[in-house]
């Protein structure tokens, strides 16, 4: 197949042999009792044979499915690239733009009732005392 046409054109896609390998390697693990009962001869080597098969197509399909799924997340982070931007604040409805280039920037302007600020001088003197 051509790279460069179907599902996939930037060429990323799941490693078939590394999927089979692993595979393979965890149904070994999965099927292990069963293999060396049957190397002792305490089961039937048929029964463990189509078991280690059968392990080893399910997660051969498990694998290659989330192998899939990676490649593709790849590739449409790889496609993403050349999406335009987030929306700019001048292209919000209702929105002015400022006219200077850098706006001072002016603290906010913090005002205390004076019950506030009679507990805000007295912290601040048993502050002084308790430091001092």
């Amino acid at each position: 197949m051509n790279p460069e046409h179907g599902p996939n054109p930037n060429g990323v896609r799941a490693d078939p042999q590394l999927v089979f390998g692993i595979s393979v390697l965890v149904a070994l693990a999965i099927s292990w009792p069963g293999l060396a009962g049957a190397m002792r001869g305490s089961a039937d080597i048929m029964t463990v044979g189509v078991r280690f098969l059968i392990a080893v197509a399910v997660v051969w399909s498990a694998l290659f499915c989330v192998a899939s799924l990676i490649a593709g997340f790849a590739t449409t982070s790889a496609r993403e690239t050349d999406m335009p931007g987030p929306v700019g604040l001048a292209e919000v409805p209702g929105f002015a733009r400022s006219t200077t280039a850098n706006p001072p920037l002016t603290p906010p302007v913090l005002e205390l009732d004076p019950a506030q600020a009679a507990a805000a001088a007295q912290i601040a003197a048993a502050t002084e005392t308790a430091a001092g």
